[in-house]
């Protein structure tokens, strides 16, 4: 079990957040991994290693991960599950955090050095040539880490919690479904659209009321993606049962919403991604059940058992969201890596 959450540097101490990629696809002798060369600078010397680099003002740390490989290594990738993080002294006297992914070209990409005043060879290695050839030893665990999860193939199941909406005591209208959202709402809804982008979500199943598909939008206008709006995941279903919502996330980590993609929407890999965007009363119940689904075993440490599902459990925040990756299908599928992340 994987699982990434915030972390905190000492008290006062300067930390400098970046993010990263290890780019991974099958070879002829097994997997590839793509590594990068940087020239030496005033700052550092010359390394390879695996694209990454600094978060801009406002980015989160899975959008600047594909930035940075797409800037670094002219690739466009798609994130699967979140790998180990990095921390090490950068001058002067500040920690530097480096946030990993795993990550899979997008279909028809090929690497190219796209920055060559950062970045003036890329190389696509196998297994053991990369491990020689990374410059820091503190790589190598997290390329073992990289090649374990891509051994296991996941696809990303997305819980949204809509943006910020007008408040209920300043809407005047009959029925609580047109309730919009706020400008700052529609302002979240905009800013989703880098960090949804991050994973292989092809297809998003909202509530049909008018915070949730205003939500949604911005992101399937951006990316592609087919939208479905499904009344089980509205605030008077869950009312009247919630057995309905919690049996559209079953499908969703089932892999049975998959079948209503079409065949374009399914790549080699089988790792389509479905996002679904429902209301904060339904949400316990919802991070519940995922929590449920978790790859922990009964006889996992109590303490690994307890992370993972307080990374699961505490109640998404307007704008917030869960990626579950999920190993398997049908009622065994599992969730085997999560992250929150919100705008």
């Amino acid at each position: 079990m994987t699982a990434l959450s915030p972390a905190t540097a000492p008290a006062g101490r300067p930390v400098v957040e970046a993010a990263g990629c290890v780019v991974v696809r099958p070879g002829p002798h097994g997997p590839q991994v793509l590594l990068v060369h940087r020239p030496a600078t005033t700052n550092h010397g010359t390394d390879w290693s695996w694209p990454k680099g600094k978060l801009d003002d406002g980015e989160t740390h899975p959008a600047a991960a594909v930035r940075e490989t797409a800037e670094e290594a002219g690739l466009r990738v798609v994130l699967d599950r979140p790998l180990p993080e990095l921390r090490y002294e950068v001058p002067p006297g500040r920690l530097k955090r480096v946030r990993c992914w795993l990550a899979h070209p997008a279909p028809g990409e090929e690497a190219s050095a796209a920055s060559p005043e950062e970045v003036d060879a890329v190389e696509w290695l196998d297994a053991g040539a990369a491990r020689e050839r990374l410059t820091y030893a503190h790589d190598a665990h997290v390329l073992d880490a990289a090649l374990a999860a891509a051994a296991e193939p996941t696809r990303p199941v997305v819980l949204l919690r809509h943006a910020r909406a007008v408040a209920r005591r300043d809407w005047t209208g009959p029925e609580d479904g047109p309730r919009p959202l706020t400008d700052r709402g529609h302002a979240q809804a905009h800013a989703l659209t880098s960090l949804l982008g991050a994973w292989d979500v092809r297809w998003a199943v909202t509530s049909p009321w008018a915070r949730c598909v205003q939500t949604v939008l911005p992101s399937a206008d951006a990316h592609g993606w087919d939208v479905a709006e499904e009344e089980d995941l509205t605030e008077r279903a869950f009312r009247e049962d919630p057995a309905r919502a919690l049996a559209v996330l079953d499908r969703a980590l089932d892999g049975d919403l998959d079948g209503e993609l079409g065949e374009d929407d399914v790549d080699a890999a089988g790792r389509p991604g479905v996002l679904l965007c429902t209301h904060g009363p339904a949400l316990p119940s919802l991070q519940e059940r995922l929590a449920d689904r978790l790859a922990v075993s009964a006889t996992a440490e109590g303490s690994a058992r307890r992370s993972a599902r307080a990374l699961a459990l505490p109640k998404l925040g307007k704008g917030e969201l869960l990626v579950a990756h999920v190993a398997g299908r049908g009622p065994g599928a599992r969730a085997v890596a999560l992250e929150r992340h919100r705008v």
